[in-house]
């Protein structure tokens, strides 16, 4: 079994606590998109929300992308079957 191989099965097998960091995700990013309504260009936690967000939205297409990968693989191992 190669190394790429035994990863992917190890990220599958969290596919369903993989729910709860979306979810996390979804909800740290309404609060970003409210704090963004209060902090501008010039404001010194300016850098930080950009920083925030960044990391908000690589989590999200990050868990997202592989939730869709490893449920994807799940129905095609089940129809194989």
């Amino acid at each position: 079994m190669s190394t790429s191989s035994w990863l992917l099965d190890l990220l599958c097998a969290n596919r369903e606590r993989m729910k709860m960091a979306i979810g996390l995700l979804i909800v740290c990013g309404l609060l970003l998109g409210l704090s963004a309504l209060y902090v501008g260009p010039g404001d010194e936690s300016f850098p930080l929300l950009v920083i925030d967000i960044v990391l908000v939205g690589g989590g999200l297409a990050f868990f997202g992308g592989s939730y869709w990968y490893c449920t994807k693989r799940a129905m095609d191992d089940y129809s194989r079957n």
